[in-house]
């Protein structure tokens, strides 16, 4: 329940983020507690890794072509944006808190994934069904023709990405 209140507060306050440090590291925890609140849902940990360590990686091809464009900036954290944080975490705590069906609400949703934990099998068969079989075979043509252009557009003969002449 806690990681939900995290999502919404990084989800809000993400849009005042200016330096891609802080973008960076915000979405890197935003991947961590996305991961960990599936893992309530999927009882498999391997997809999730799987899942974690690819955004990982391509926030680090975005960090890397950031920094070599960007001029030399010092990263310095925002007193604004942390006390916003606080304050939105603090209220939707509050708020959810106010509401009486909160913990009927939670206690219901445990005791559906008890009875759901005896009754399913615990794989990630529920993401390789028959009926997202397109959707999955649509992603990964998507993916291998991303992959195959930017191979043609980058030239292996060039340098880095900004060029400087000292």
């Amino acid at each position: 329940m806690f990681t939900k209140y995290l999502i919404l507060s990084n989800i809000i306050v993400s849009p005042m983020l200016k330096h891609p440090m802080s973008l960076g590291s915000m979405m890197i925890f935003q991947t961590a507690l996305m991961c960990s609140n599936n893992s309530m849902t999927i009882k498999s940990s391997w997809y999730l890794y799987i899942m974690f360590l690819t955004t990982v990686g391509g926030l680090m091809i975005m960090f890397m072509y950031m920094s070599s464009i960007a001029s030399n900036e010092k990263f310095k954290p925002s007193k604004k944006i942390f006390l916003m944080w606080t304050l939105v975490m603090l209220t939707s705590i509050v708020i959810s808190n106010m509401d009486p069906t909160t913990e009927m609400t939670t206690k219901l949703n445990e005791m559906k994934e008890m009875t759901t934990e005896l009754t399913e099998e615990k794989s990630t068969s529920k993401f390789f069904s028959m009926y997202k079989m397109n959707i999955t075979i649509t992603m990964m043509f998507i993916l291998i023709i991303t992959m195959i252009s930017v191979n043609n557009i980058v030239s292996t003969f060039e340098g880095p990405l900004k060029k400087t002449y000292v």
